[in-house]
Formats: structure tokens, C-alpha cells, sequence
């Protein structure tokens, strides 16, 4: 049995006070190349990515996973401030299965200043999908002037962000936990980046037997750009283990993670070192040095882990 097949809409222009009624003429579209067959709305989610233009692959990315993963409308939201914008491009994908034709992806891209964004929710809630999820995913650093993000997470029940962008993420990664604390839901993409370590360091503690109480010492060495995702594997350290950590920058500027853990916890030493894409750890005790195992570095594509963001919400 052959599988589905997708097929893309030509891109169409509408200014942005025409949306709604290029919205309806997006599903004749759809309709007009099918021959006239029925074509049904498979849609299960609103998404909105905002992210500067130049990075504007990044949000194509995501909305190339969500028609496979999570059919959505997606508005994907291009900062530029060189110059005013006021025309949004409009395409639509189809799945193909047999006759059953079925619209995955309606897709808005709108290019805007930093300053429009407090024009958006009156934009865009009109045209989100009533009784559907909404995602934001905020692919920016977290902004001096908070209410930048809140004017657009307020469009949805969920936002994600990925501290890995973050300018000072000490400070950040607190302001992101607060507001957790105080009930928004939110996701970071680098907590799902560090699932590999996690899930490392929770296997080398299955080799030996865990003493209550024990003091534990850490030490994280991590490129210069991953500072955000040892922060996270750092207090993960803390809350389960009362560990005492030591991060370290430096070595390689292009690693997005650790490059190496290291934990003494009473007689025992861990150490989980990044090589080659995998993960290798290695568990000594006082009276065996076990056989080191690997888990994979990194397991999916920021697109992918945004998915899974989603459907964990």
C-alpha cells in the first residue's frame, strides 16, 4: 500500500486587514486542485512562531514536522525592523491518501516590526481556530521588556521557549521558573535537549547502591554556548540529590551541551562524557570499575522536540 503524499498550495499575498477572506479562498484553493474532490480539515492545533527574519528556516522547519506530526494553522511571525510590512504570504498543504484529501497545514507568514507585535492579538485572534490547543514558540531571547512575550503568549495555553538563546540565563532560567511556579505553562526546548543526560545519569545510578544523605559533588564542563542546558542539568542535580555543582566554560564554542559531568558521591565517581554524537558513562565503585555504556547525544531535531513539547501539552 502506497502511503500519503503532500501536496503545496502556490503561495498567495493578502494584505493583513484581508486575512480572513484569503483564509476562505486558501480552502478553494485546495479544492480548485483537487479537481473539485472533497477536501476535509484535519487541523488539531493554532501555532504561532515568532522569530527574527533572517531565521526565518528555523520556524519553516517546525511547520514542515507539525503537517506530519500535529496538522496546524501556523503563523509564523518574521521580525524585521529595517523596513514597515503590511502583506502576509498564505500557503496550504494537503495529505493525499487514496481519494481522502485531507489540509494538514494552512500556513501565515507575516513579516513585522519589533513594534507590531502589540498588534497581533487583535490580528490574530480573530483568525485562530476555536476548541483547538494554541502553541506560541517564542525562538528569541527572552526580551528585556517582558511584556513583548506576554502580549503574544496570551494568544495561547502554552508557550516554549529555548533558553539556549537566552543572553544571561542565570538570571532568565529564574524568571522562567517563576513564572512556572506561578502556574503559566511553559516549556524549554534545552530541558528536552538534556533528556540524553538525564536519562545517562539516572542509568549509572542503577550500578551501584544509593546511600540516603549522601554528599554528592558535581562538576559540569560545557561548551561556551550551552551554559543554559548546565544550568538545567545542574539544578535537576540539585533537587534530586542535594548535589553541590561546579560549572565550567570553555572548549568547544559550537557543542550545545555539556561536554562532561562529572559526579563523586561518597566512594563512587560518574563521569558522562559527550563523544561522537553518544554519550558515554562510565560508573566506578571501591571495588569494581563497571563496563562503560552509550546512549545517544542527541535525540531528535529542534523541530522534533518542539513537537513533543506540544504534545505533552
Amino acid at each position: 500500500m502506497n502511503g500519503a503524499t503532500f501536496d503545496r498550495t502556490e503561495t498567495r499575498h493578502s494584505r493583513w486587514r484581508d486575512l480572513p477572506e484569503q483564509l476562505d479562498a486558501l480552502w478553494d484553493a485546495c479544492m480548485q486542485e483537487q479537481r473539485g474532490s472533497d477536501v476535509a480539515r484535519a487541523l488539531t492545533a493554532n501555532f504561532i512562531g515568532v522569530a527574527r527574519a533572517e531565521h526565518a528556516e528555523r520556524l519553516l522547519d517546525v511547520t514542515a514536522q507539525l503537517q506530519h506530526r500535529s496538522p496546524c494553522r501556523a503563523f509564523l511571525l518574521l521580525l524585521d525592523d529595517t523596513q514597515p510590512h503590511t502583506m502576509a504570504e498564505l500557503t496550504a498543504t494537503t495529505r493525499r491518501h487514496g481519494p481522502l484529501r485531507d489540509i494538514v497545514l494552512e500556513q501565515i507568514v507575516l513579516r513585522l516590526r519589533t513594534e507590531d507585535l502589540a498588534r497581533m492579538p487583535g490580528l490574530l485572534r480573530p483568525l485562530t481556530l476555536d476548541d483547538l490547543p494554541s502553541h506560541l514558540l517564542w525562538a528569541l531571547p527572552w526580551p528585556a521588556d517582558e511584556r513583548r512575550f506576554d502580549t503574544l503568549a496570551g494568544l495561547a495555553e502554552h508557550a516554549i521557549v529555548d533558553s539556549q538563546l537566552f543572553e544571561d540565563p542565570a538570571q532568565e532560567l529564574r524568571i522562567v521558573k517563576e513564572r512556572r511556579d506561578r502556574g503559566e505553562q511553559l516549556s524549554d526546548l534545552s530541558w528536552l535537549r538534556a533528556r540524553p543526560w538525564r536519562r545517562a545519569l539516572a542509568e549509572a545510578f542503577e550500578r551501584f547502591e544509593w546511600l540516603p544523605n549522601a554528599d554528592v559533588q558535581c562538576r559540569i564542563c560545557h561548551g561556551r554556548g550551552a551554559s543554559a542546558m548546565s544550568l538545567l542539568l545542574a539544578d535537576w542535580l540539585h533537587e534530586r540529590l542535594a548535589a553541590v555543582t561546579t560549572l565550567e566554560a570553555g572548549g568547544d564554542e559550537e557543542l550545545t551541551g555539556p561536554a562532561r559531568v562529572e559526579l563523586q558521591v561518597g566512594d563512587v565517581e560518574v563521569v558522562v562524557a559527550h563523544a561522537d554524537d553518544a554519550l558515554i558513562t562510565h560508573v566506578t565503585t571501591q571495588s569494581r570499575c563497571f563496563l562503560p555504556f552509550t546512549h545517544r547525544a542527541l535525540r531528535g531535531s529542534d523541530a522534533e522536540l518542539l513537537v513533543l513539547a506540544m504534545d505533552k501539552h
